[in-house]
């Protein structure tokens, strides 16, 4: 029997900050609308929410087979994009915030390996305080969704 593939989603971003939540609301329409064994026939999928990356993700991401960092992002004319990333050239972080590339750079260094990993860069548009995501960023989810599914389903 073939070994299930292990999906980590990592959802990025500050819920309280309008679009910014864009990343955690994709966590939470997954959990709510499906279960944790994806739709990949031997594909096991765990989401999980950060504010920010932190050296610690290096560790979290070592044993799974693919990531995929959703962040929401203030540029673009597409409401969501799907990019293949690997280990940054040079490992770089502030006490503010590291990059899903400085991540894998550091998870390849600690542990002399890194996953498969894609940013899904969701366009948000209000980044004021408040737990509510603009109309047009919750139109980009649905897309940001599919782009995702996708994915999964080439991975398997």
């Amino acid at each position: 029997m073939q070994k299930a593939l292990k999906v980590l989603i990592l959802g990025i971003g500050n819920p309280g900050r309008g679009d910014d939540g864009l990343g955690p609301a994709l966590i939470e329409r997954l959990q709510q609308n499906s279960p944790a064994r994806s739709n990949l026939l031997n594909a096991e999928r765990v989401c999980e929410f950060r504010y920010q990356l932190n050296v610690e993700d290096a560790l979290t991401i070592k044993d799974y087979d693919a990531v995929v960092f959703t962040d929401a992002t203030t540029t673009g004319d597409s409401p969501a994009r799907l990019t293949e990333i690997g280990p940054a050239d040079s490992i770089a972080f502030t006490t503010h915030r590291m990059s899903p590339a400085s991540v894998l750079a550091l998870c390849h260094e600690l542990y002399g390996r890194a996953p498969k990993a894609a940013l899904l860069a969701i366009r948000g548009y209000d980044w004021n305080i408040g737990e509510r995501l603009s109309p047009q960023a919750e139109k980009n989810l649905d897309r940001a969704i599919h782009l995702l599914n996708e994915f999964l389903n080439d991975l398997g």
